[in-house]
């Protein structure tokens, strides 16, 4: 069962397919002012092939040829239009198509939309294959395009939201919800994403006040849906890191199939951190998908994936540089065992869709996940911690002043998981006269087998050695009870859970517009003189608003929430005057809100000491969010830019730590929060013809956990004890101290994020050198320091700040085969002649080698001074890559 649907869906890829004789449509769509109309939906009618507009409202789509054949047009604000025509062979038809606005009555909500209520829909996502990206991994690039999202480790593709953590979003493919890895501690064991960017059709996202039919999470949803094909096509990347491929075709009429393979090792990435050693880490990912119609009305959907990441590490050396020009210090650990983990994921999914009527259509999604994962891993290390010499004028400026320390410590783990997830739904959707009805229901059942045990022994002076484990006043301690070594930490349980949920929605959406009668009177200066207008037109105003209820049941603590949500979209008739022209400006309002619940799944319900909690309940999470849309042209270039303001506030709280991308839950609903911040984002044509994005945040997080607190002591001066007790120093009075609101672990005040891309002009373009097929691409990513704190069970301490998150990426690319290769020089019958396109591009990761922190390593010197040694992410890296699709 653990590979099911996947070795058919790989011998279906190598079957024949019928061949058909082809024709060619290009066209574009403009609105009655000449304003491109993108996301349009392009489809001929009787049949599942079609496409959809870009943003310049330009499309392309094969047709059968030698048949009659109708293409229907449509897009939400505007009528839908019907063509007509018969197509030779290789005939290609170019059509320039107009859509009008619609009146009161006639909105109607089909195909694709630029936005769904709170998700905007990311039309032209961008491709980890066309950027530099050292993770491949398309949850990498959302924090350019999309609100609130930030990254600070290009090794893992987790993502926070809006204050939220990695465990905080929702993720769809396909109707189906994935998870994250459960054991990983750090981005280098993550490799592949669940999700394979070179099979991802449509994107949807939202950073909050997402609608009922999502589920229950605090943060975001990121909806992903898989290509459905409609001709061959295929695809292949080859770098440094690894290798993937993909190829999708139609078999007949009635089905079709896209499948994907993605091979990863990272041992040329990790070779840049500062611990050295033999890194061998292997993942491997393989997804299919088949689609079979029953009849014209009933499509039967089968999906599969099984991925297996291996990370094995034999660390040798470390050296880490830090401090500062007042105290330079380095920190050297060598090394002596290794590493060992382990995640093997699998899923098959079935899905039946039924359009049982124009207005009505059903569907039944079945899934099954199962995931197992092993740590194994025991690291001796002794360090040395050494101060250097700062003196400028000094030969010796850099090298080992005097020795502050040295130690030991030792890590063991053996940790094992196995989880799996069952789940069935039904979800149906009915378009009414005036409303739009979406219901479901689902049923969940978990299965989680856990067992920890591992632990740490730090020796940092030298001479912890083993003790009597009580006092026993004067009495001879035996030899037995100096056996007892104590350790830093030790955590160590068993747990065994199966649980089930029910949860079900209930939304309804109804879009319409109001057409205004509009009368302008102005004068305009045109060709030197001077005109009066007094003219009448009409314009529209849109409205789309969506209310909807969820309910989660869950059997471990038989708590059932019930979540209210609510979102309205306002396009007002706004208009202005340019030349002797009246245009309608592009622009739309939004407010969200409504009650998000996170019922904990595992890793929240269980504390430090690795216990589950059973009266664990819901985090609550309440939604505000306002926010505005602007489409705008610049010297005929469009550009869109885009705000939300939100505030969330929070309560039943878990509080936890993040260390790396390892999130340890304290087990308890002991805190409450809040979350307030502003978004801003523009992307267009900065260079003619090609999009860039560019996207601040500021975000404010606290938490006030409510039963903590500390000690202030002050000795016979009224002077604060900082660092104990001493004969000298002896503590006669005392202050009870409660933190209050202090900052989550994800409070990074500002982020910047961009991606720009350019290309050399086609006006350099000579007979011998073809200058515009040389681009380029930059990332720029910058993120505020964030909290942390020293080791232990108390947040209040984490109030300190690690240094900026600075990272730059650079890409290069030739196109060698593309749109301006002349084929007559390869043969008729050449292979070459099946390549669309292909490029080289040379990558720069971390171009200005800046030493990003990820975390901190804490240890003490023999007068009991704590130090806290940054563990960095990865230093400058070169990369080639190879992209070929056909």
């Amino acid at each position: 069962m653990k590979r099911i649907g996947l070795f058919f869906l790989l011998l279906i890829s190598f079957n024949s397919f019928l061949s058909q004789e082809k024709a060619k449509i290009i066209g574009v769509i403009n609105n009655e002012i000449e304003i491109p109309v993108r996301d349009a939906n392009i489809l001929i009618v009787g049949s599942k092939l079609g496409t959809v507009s870009n943003y310049r409202g330009e499309f392309e789509l094969e047709v059968p040829a030698g048949e009659k054949i109708t293409l229907k047009i449509s897009s939400v604000e505007y009528s839908p239009r019907k063509i007509t025509f018969l197509l030779e062979k290789g005939q290609v038809k170019r059509l320039n198509i107009k859509l009008n606005y619609i009146s009161i009555g006639q909105v109607e909500v089909e195909g694709k939309k630029p936005r769904e209520g709170m998700l905007e829909r990311w039309d032209n996502p961008l491709k980890p294959s066309e950027i530099a990206n050292p993770s491949e991994n398309i949850e990498n690039t959302l924090q350019f395009s999309q609100f609130g999202v930030s990254q600070n480790n290009e090794l893992s593709a987790g993502y926070n939201v809006r204050g939220g953590n990695f465990d905080e979003n929702l993720i769809y493919v396909n109707g189906i919800e994935v998870y994250r890895p459960f054991l990983a501690r750090s981005g280098q064991q993550e490799g592949l994403s669940f999700v394979n960017p070179y099979l991802v059709d449509d994107v949807l996202f939202s950073a909050g006040g997402f609608s009922a039919n999502y589920g229950d999470k605090l943060s975001s949803v990121l909806d992903i849906t898989y290509r459905e094909p409609t001709k061959f096509k295929g695809s292949f990347t080859a770098s440094l890191l690894g290798a993937a491929a993909h190829v999708e075709d139609t078999i007949n009429v009635r089905s079709n199939f896209i499948t994907g393979i993605r091979y990863r090792t990272n041992s040329y990435l990790l070779g840049a951190l500062d611990t050295k050693g033999d890194y061998r880490p292997t993942f491997l990912d393989y997804q299919g998908m088949y689609n079979y119609y029953l009849n014209e009305k009933v499509k039967l959907t089968l999906f599969g994936t099984y991925s297996k990441n291996s990370y094995v590490v034999v660390p040798e050396n470390r050296e880490t540089s830090f401090g500062s020009i007042n105290q330079a210090l380095r920190f050297t650990v060598f090394y002596e065992g290794q590493e060992v983990t382990a995640f093997e994921t699998y899923m098959g999914a079935v899905k039946l869709n039924h359009e049982v009527s124009d207005k009505f259509e059903m569907n039944y999604i079945s899934s099954y996940y199962r995931s197992k994962a092993f740590e194994n891993f025991d690291l001796l290390g002794e360090y040395k911690l050494d101060e250097l010499e700062r003196d400028l004028g000094n030969d010796e400026f850099g090298d080992v002043a005097f020795n502050r320390g040295v130690g030991a410590f030792l890590d063991h783990a053996r940790n094992t998981l196995d989880a799996s997830v069952f789940n069935s739904s039904i979800q149906g959707k009915y378009y009414g006269d005036k409303y739009k009805w979406s219901f479901g229901t689902k049923f969940q059942h978990e299965a989680i087998d856990d067992e920890l045990s591992e632990w740490t022994y730090i020796d940092s002076a030298r001479f912890n050695l083993p003790h009597p484990s009580d006092s026993v006043g004067y009495t001879m301690p035996s030899a037995q009870e100096y056996q007892n070594l104590d350790l830093s930490y030790v955590l160590k349980s068993k747990n065994s859970l199966s649980t089930n949920r029910l949860t079900g929605f209930l939304q309804g959406e109804r879009s319409f517009s109001f057409k205004d009668i509009i009368k302008v009177k102005d004068s305009i200066r045109y060709n030197d003189s001077t005109y009066a207008i007094d003219t009448t037109f009409e314009s529209s105003r849109f409205i789309n608003a969506n209310l909807g209820v969820r309910a989660n049941y869950w059997t471990y603590n038989n708590q059932t929430v019930i979540s209210p949500r609510f979102n309205i979209t306002y396009k007002p008739a706004w208009f202005f005057i340019k030349g002797d022209e009246i245009y309608r400006r592009n622009v739309s309002f939004r407010f969200a809100t409504g009650f998000y619940y996170q019922p904990p799944f595992y890793r929240e319900m269980r504390n430090f000491s690795g216990e589950l909690n059973p009266a664990i309940r819901a985090q609550r999470s309440i939604h505000f969010v306002l926010g505005t849309d602007y489409t705008f042209f610049v010297n005929d270039r469009p550009f869109k830019f885009g705000a939300e303001v939100y505030y969330k506030l929070m309560d039943d709280i878990i509080p936890y730590e993040i260390d790396n991308v390892r999130i340890r839950y304290y087990g308890e609903n002991n805190a409450k929060a809040y979350a307030q911040g502003i978004d801003l984002k523009v992307n267009g044509e900065f260079i003619k013809g090609i999009e860039s994005y560019a996207s601040l945040s500021y975000l404010k997080t606290e938490e006030d956990i409510l039963d903590d607190y500390y000690y202030n002591f002050f000795n016979a001066s009224g002077e604060e004890i900082v660092y104990g007790f001493t004969a000298d120093d002896v503590a006669v009075d005392s202050s009870k101290v409660e933190p209050g609101y202090i900052p989550r672990p994800t409070d990074q005040r500002i982020s910047f994020s961009m991606f720009f891309q350019d290309q050399m002009p086609k006006e350099w373009n000579t007979e011998k050198m073809k200058w515009s097929t040389f681009k380029v691409n930059l990332t720029v990513a910058v993120g505020a320091r964030l909290p942390y704190g020293p080791p232990g069970l108390d947040r209040y301490p984490d109030t300190l700040r690690t240094p900026l998150y600075r990272r730059v990426d650079i890409g290069f690319s030739k196109d060698l085969i593309g749109d301006m290769t002349d084929r007559t020089k390869f043969g008729r019958k050449s292979l070459w002649n099946k390549v669309d396109k292909m490029w080289l591009s040379f990558e720069v990761f971390n171009l200005l080698d800046i030493a990003n922190t990820i975390n901190y390593t804490w240890i003490t010197d023999v007068s009991g001074r704590q130090y806290s040694i940054p563990s960095f992410l990865t230093s400058r890296r070169l990369n080639l890559k190879l992209v070929v699709k056909f």
